[in-house]
């Protein structure tokens, strides 16, 4: 009987929510711990993307996931998802599955907002939040909002050369044994936190609470501080 109504539950939401994608290209990185997935949404007026945006994409027949366009071409409505592939749950499984020219079901997810007020942004992710940086970095101007990002990976993730070289606001970092929280108080101590008017904390749910707490309690109460937690 439950997965009788969960059934139901899920074509009523395809029914009200769902968009078609396209895939059209795919480009894993040579580590296999994440690919490039560049998909054309016919029905989505990019334009209207004034916040960061996050496409909800159905991975199996009752899964969805949550993944943050890159970059995106507004007249062409193609964007870029990255999506890590590394281990073995739904998302990563679906990923690997998918070739050019499938199509599956897309729905606009949570947004999340960009910075009430000039001034310098900071930026602090792991590997799987890196899409929500770069969509920050499209959607804000490099004069009024000036951007730093670090990104913690797994020492082993081979990152495209081209990543670093056409986003050199950026600054990426190899995760030692340390967990990623420690990795980032460390990273912290390099920068004064009165110099930022937004800070902006994405990935791993319970080091997205902690940095998020930890910064509250010794930044400037004129900073605004987002965090947002993908996984657990």
């Amino acid at each position: 009987m439950a997965n009788i109504i969960k059934r139901a539950a899920f074509k009523l939401m395809e029914k009200t929510l769902a968009q078609h994608a396209n895939v059209v290209a795919i480009s894993p990185w040579n580590s296999g711990s994440m690919c490039e997935i560049d998909l054309h949404l016919p029905t989505v007026d990019m334009s209207k993307w004034t916040t960061i945006p996050r496409l909800k994409c159905k991975v199996d027949e009752f899964e969805y996931r949550d993944y943050t366009p890159t970059w995106w071409e507004e007249e062409k409505r193609i964007c870029t998802l990255y999506v890590k592939t590394g281990n073995n749950g739904p998302g990563s499984r679906w990923a690997k599955r998918l070739q050019p020219g499938d199509e599956f079901l897309v729905s606009p997810a949570h947004a999340a907002p960009l910075p009430p007020k000039p001034g310098k942004i900071l930026g602090l992710a792991d590997g799987s939040a890196l899409g929500h940086m770069l969509g920050l970095k499209q959607l804000t101007d490099p004069e009024e909002h000036p951007l730093e990002v670090g990104i913690i990976f797994q020492e082993d993730d081979q990152l495209p050369m081209t990543l670093s070289r056409q986003n050199p606001e950026f600054e990426f970092m190899a995760k030692p044994q340390r967990s990623s929280l420690e990795s980032f108080q460390n990273w912290l101590h390099t920068k004064k936190l009165s110099d930022y008017s937004s800070i902006y904390i994405a990935g791993y749910s319970p080091m997205v609470r902690e940095l998020r707490k930890q910064l509250k309690s010794s930044t400037d109460q004129n900073t605004t501080i987002y965090g947002h937690g993908f996984w657990r």
